[in-house]
C-alpha cells in the first residue's frame, strides 16, 4: 500500500507562468501518468509540452478509472468542482495535485468560463466575486496538505511526485477487504441462482481493482463480462486481472446471459440502465462510489441498494473502508472532502418540533460552514443526481433563493428556487414556435413550447428547483412549511405562479398535491438518469396565474389520453389516475388542435407533442393523400415512437427528413383550408 501522503501544490500567477511551472515540475513524468484538466501549452484539449494531453474544463470525469502519478487543474480555464474531485481521486499515494490559479486577491472576481456553464440559467455571476472561490481560498490557506507558491518562485527544491503506478495494478496482491470481495464473487460462480453483489466505498478503496483480482483468481475457467461507463473507466479492473481480463462490453452492447456480469462505476451510469442490466442478467457484481463525483453518487447507490434488497434474488452488500490508492488519513483526501463536502451525511436528529424557516442567500452560507454542510448534505441524500458542481451553483448563483428549516439550531430542511418567466411577448411567441430557447426558464419555456401556450413565458413565477428534508424528520410537515414560505415570498413579490418540475412518482405527486400544486404538463420521454417522466406542477397566485393554470390543465386534459397511449404508455394505472384527478371535463379539442398543428407545421413542435392533433387531422383529412405520403402519415399516427418505421415506409434517409416531409404535408393542407 502506498504510504507517502499526497499533497496539493497551489501555484498562483499568470496563466502562462503557472502552466510553465507545472510543466517543469512534471518534466520527468510519463505523460500517460499525468492528468491535466484545462489548458496546457498546446491549448485546451490538446497535447502540450512534454506530451501531456489535457481534457477540457468540465470533462475531468473522463479520468475516472485511472491511477495517476500527478494531476493538474488549470483554474485559469475555469474551476468546475467535479473536475477537482475526479482528478484528486485518481492520483495515487505520493502524487501531487497541482492547482493553477490567478493570484488569490484577484481570483474570486477573475473571469471563469466554468461558472457561466454551471449557472446555465441566463444570469450573470455576482460582480462582487465568487463565494465558492472565497471559501476555497480560505480552506486552502488553512490546510497542511497545501504547498503555496507564486508562479515566479524557484520551485526546484520541491519533491517530484513518485505516484502510485496504475500500470502495475495487475501485480498487486489483494488486501484483506479485497479478499472478502473475491470470496463473495467466487461464491456467485458456484451457484446458478439469481444473485447480486453490491460493492460500495469511497474512491480509492480498491473496488475496481477487486473486480480484476477476482477475475485473475477465477482464471480462464470463468466466463466473465465487464461493463462500465467507458473502457477507460474500467482500466483499473482490466489491468488488475492480469492475463485473464474479463470481456469488456459497452453498456448498450450487454445482452441477457447466464455468465457473470461485472458493472463497474455504476454510479456514473443512468439508474434505469443499471436496473435493466441487473434484471436481464442472473448474476451481477456492481461497484459504486458512495461519496463521489460521478454524477449520481451516494443517493443513487442508496436507491439501488434499496431496489436490490426487495428483488427475489440473493443480495449481498460489501462495503470497503480502508484506502489502498493512498495512505489512510491522507491529507489531500481530507482537503478535497472539505472543499467539496463529499463526505457530508445528514447528522442524526431526533423528532423535530415546529421548524423555524429563514430565507438566505447562497453566498451567505459560504461563511457558515456547519449550515452549509447540513444543507448540502440534505441535498445529496435527497437528490441522487447532486454533484459537487451543485455546491458551487448553490453559493454563486445570484438568482437562487434558499429557504432553510431549523430545529434546535440545526438545518433539517432546505428549499432552493428561482424566479423565471416575465419574458417579452414577442420572445414568448418565438419560443412557442421553437425558434428561440433562451437559457433557463424551464417551466416557462416548457409550458410555452411543449404544452403549446403561446404567452406562458410572459408570466412570472417561482420555480422550486430542489427540496430536501432530513430523513429523521420526514412526514412532520417540514416540507410543506418550506413550500409555504416560498409561496409567501412569491406572493409578496407579485409573482403569478408557484411551480416545480420533478421526476414523476406517486410519492412526488401526492406531496405536491398536498401543497396545493396541480399537474400542468408531463414529459413524453423518460429522463435518461432517473428513469422517470418529468411532471410540471403549478399553483396560481393571482388572476394571471389562474388563467395560465386553467389553460395548462385544459391542454393536459386534451393531450393526456394520447400521451397515455404512446409517450406515457408505460405509466402505471395508479400514476395515470393521479394525473387525471380533477382535470377539467374534456372539451372540443378543435381550437387546441389547430394551435398544435400550426406549431408543428410552421414551427418546430415535436411529433409527440402534436401527435393527438395530428391523428385527429389525419382521420378527418388524410384521405386527400395517397401513396408514399399516405403511408408516411399512417406510420406517424400509428407508431410515433418508431422513427425507423416512418423512414422505411416512406423510403427516406432518416427521421429528420421524415419529420420535415410531414410538416410540409400538414402545412400544405392548412394553407388550403385557409384559402
Amino acid at each position: 500500500m502506498p504510504e507517502r501522503p499526497r499533497d496539493l501544490i497551489w501555484i498562483e500567477g499568470t496563466a502562462a507562468g503557472c502552466r510553465q511551472q507545472a510543466l517543469n515540475l512534471l518534466a520527468d513524468q510519463d505523460p500517460d501518468a499525468v492528468g491535466w484538466v484545462g489548458t496546457t501549452a498546446g491549448g485546451d484539449g490538446e497535447t502540450g509540452a512534454g506530451g501531456i494531453r489535457a481534457v477540457p474544463a468540465g470533462q475531468g470525469r473522463s479520468l475516472l478509472g485511472r491511477t495517476l502519478a500527478a494531476g493538474v487543474i488549470d483554474a485559469h480555464s475555469g474551476l468546475d468542482p467535479d473536475d477537482l474531485g475526479a482528478l484528486a481521486g485518481a492520483i495515487g499515494g505520493g502524487g501531487h495535485c497541482l492547482l493553477l490559479t490567478p493570484p488569490a486577491a484577484a481570483w474570486p472576481t477573475a473571469p471563469d468560463p466554468a461558472l457561466a456553464r454551471l449557472l446555465s440559467e441566463g444570469v450573470s455571476p455576482d460582480p462582487s466575486g465568487s463565494a465558492f472561490i472565497g471559501r476555497l481560498i480560505r480552506h486552502l490557506g488553512e490546510s497542511p496538505a497545501v504547498r503555496r507558491h507564486a508562479a515566479s518562485d524557484d520551485m526546484d527544491a520541491l519533491p517530484r511526485p513518485t505516484g502510485y503506478p496504475g500500470a502495475g495494478a495487475g501485480t498487486l496482491e489483494p488486501t484483506a477487504a479485497q479478499k472478502r470481495v473475491i470470496d463473495a464473487i467466487t461464491d456467485l460462480t458456484r451457484d446458478d441462482d439469481p444473485a447480486t453483489l453490491l460493492i460500495t466505498a469511497d474512491r480509492g478503496r480498491g473496488k475496481s481493482a477487486a473486480l480484476g483480482l477476482a477475475a485473475r483468481a477465477l482464471g480462464e475457467r470463468a466466463d466473465i463480462r465487464l461493463t462500465a461507463p467507458s473502457r477507460s473507466a474500467a482500466a483499473t479492473a482490466l489491468a488488475s486481472a492480469g492475463r485473464t481480463p474479463p470481456v469488456f462490453l459497452a453498456p448498450e452492447d450487454v445482452r441477457p446471459a447466464r455468465s457473470l456480469l461485472f458493472i463497474d462505476e455504476a454510479a456514473a451510469m443512468p439508474l434505469p440502465l443499471v436496473e435493466r442490466l441487473i434484471k436481464e442478467n442472473r448474476r451481477c457484481v456492481i461497484t459504486g462510489t458512495v461519496h463521489g463525483y460521478e454524477g449520481s453518487g451516494r443517493g443513487l447507490i442508496v436507491r439501488l441498494a434499496d431496489t436490490l434488497a426487495r428483488q427475489p434474488r440473493t443480495f449481498r452488500h460489501v462495503k470497503l473502508s480502508r484506502p489502498i490508492r493512498w495512505a489512510p488519513d491522507d491529507p489531500l483526501e481530507r482537503l478535497v472532502d472539505t472543499l467539496l463536502l463529499l463526505d457530508t451525511d445528514p447528522r442524526s436528529h431526533g423528532n423535530a418540533g415546529a421548524p423555524q424557516i429563514e430565507c438566505v442567500a447562497g453566498a451567505d452560507l459560504a461563511g457558515r460552514e456547519q449550515d452549509l454542510a447540513d444543507a448540502f448534505g440534505l441535498l445529496v441524500a435527497g437528490h441522487y443526481q447532486t454533484r459537487p458542481r451543485d455546491l458551487r451553483q448553490l453559493l454563486d448563483d445570484p438568482s437562487m433563493c434558499l429557504w432553510l428549516a431549523r430545529d434546535q439550531g440545526a438545518v433539517i430542511g432546505i428549499l432552493a428556487g428561482r424566479v423565471e418567466g416575465g419574458l417579452d411577448p414577442i420572445l414568448s411567441r418565438e419560443i412557442h414556435a421553437g425558434r428561440r430557447r433562451p437559457a433557463g426558464h424551464l417551466i416557462a419555456q416548457s409550458l410555452t413550447f411543449h404544452a403549446g401556450i403561446s404567452e406562458a413565458a410572459t408570466r412570472r413565477g417561482l420555480r422550486i428547483q430542489r427540496i430536501a428534508v432530513h430523513p429523521d424528520c420526514r412526514r412532520a410537515g417540514i416540507g410543506r412549511a418550506l413550500v409555504d414560505a416560498a409561496r409567501a415570498s412569491a406572493l409578496d413579490n407579485g409573482l403569478d405562479w408557484l411551480g416545480t418540475s420533478f421526476g414523476m412518482t406517486a410519492e412526488v405527486l401526492d406531496f405536491w398535491h398536498a401543497c396545493g400544486l396541480r399537474p400542468a404538463r408531463v414529459g413524453n420521454r423518460r429522463d435518461a438518469r432517473s428513469g422517470t417522466h418529468a411532471v410540471i406542477l403549478l399553483q396560481a397566485l393571482n388572476e394571471r396565474g389562474d388563467e395560465l393554470l386553467a389553460q395548462a390543465r385544459q391542454r393536459l386534459a386534451v393531450h393526456l389520453p394520447d400521451q397515455l397511449a404512446h409517450g406515457l404508455r408505460d405509466v402505471t394505472p395508479a400514476l395515470a389516475a393521479r394525473l387525471q384527478k380533477d382535470l377539467p371535463a374534456r372539451c372540443d379539442p378543435t381550437a387546441i388542435d389547430r394551435v398544435d398543428l400550426e406549431a408543428f407545421a410552421f414551427g418546430h413542435r415535436s411529433l409527440l407533442d402534436a401527435h393527438g392533433a395530428l391523428a385527429r387531422w389525419a382521420a378527418r383529412d388524410g384521405e386527400a393523400f395517397s401513396g408514399t405520403d399516405r403511408a408516411l402519415l399512417d406510420a406517424a399516427v400509428d407508431q410515433p415512437l418508431d422513427s425507423t418505421a416512418m423512414v422505411r415506409i416512406a423510403g427516406l434517409s432518416g427521421r429528420r427528413e421524415a419529420i420535415a416531409r410531414l410538416r410540409r404535408l400538414l402545412a400544405q393542407s392548412l394553407r388550403t383550408d385557409d384559402e
